[in-house]
């Protein structure tokens, strides 16, 4: 069951059949638990069979991979701070929960466009999912290109650049890339990022 509309929903993804697993969902809770003092409730969206470490909610379409995210507009229309399964969070995350979100995506750590690793929204933003839901095969074909590039890129399209805020400029310091960013930028850092290879597992959850 999603929050009431006056409480953080912190959400992630679970989509079986791929490198994630209930592992990575428990471990995600456990580093917001430790690191956000703000009430909130963790959900997972996702279609696993068995039992997972938190609450959850069950995804409705087949989507595959990162375009289940897309039904995250759906399930939550309200308050919700969501990050992909390969995060490491490590200090706290009150400021940026705080933060009085519009729409709040990542600015993309190699390519000068968004990323959808980590969002924030407040207000119902189900038409995201709609519009998608509309014509799937059509929206991915049209996202797969260098600049407008998988989910995040159709929320890029459907918002525009300028409508949406960047953790980076709102939080500078506080969001870094496992791959890209410095070992002193990631040691600073509150939020690490992996976003591919390797996957957390593959270097012992050692960031």
């Amino acid at each position: 069951m999603a929050s009431p509309a006056d409480e953080l929903t912190v959400a992630c993804v679970l989509r079986s059949g791929g490198d994630y697993s209930p592992e990575y969902v428990r471990r995600l809770a456990d580093g917001v638990a430790q690191h956000l003092t703000i009430p909130h409730e963790f959900v997972c969206l996702t279609d696993w069979p068995g039992i997972l470490p938190c609450a959850r909610v069950d995804l409705l379409y087949d989507w595959p991979g990162w375009w289940s995210k897309l039904e995250l507009f759906e399930a939550f229309p309200s308050q919700t701070l969501y990050f992909d399964l390969d995060t490491t969070i490590k200090g706290s995350l009150d400021d940026i929960a705080a933060h009085p979100h519009r729409f709040t995506m990542l600015q993309d750590f190699t390519k000068p466009c968004l990323a959808s690793g980590m969002m924030a929204w407040s207000g119902d933003w189900s038409a995201l999912c709609r519009v998608f839901a509309s014509d799937p095969k059509g929206w991915m074909r049209h996202c797969n290109k260098p600049l407008i590039w998988g989910d995040g890129g159709f929320i890029e399209h459907l918002i525009g650049y300028r409508g949406t805020d960047t953790f980076q400029a709102l939080h500078p310091g506080q969001i870094a890339s496992r791959k890209c960013s410095s070992r002193h930028s990631i040691e600073a850092a509150r939020v690490v990022c992996w976003h591919g290879k390797p996957r957390p597992h593959e270097a012992g959850w050692k960031v």
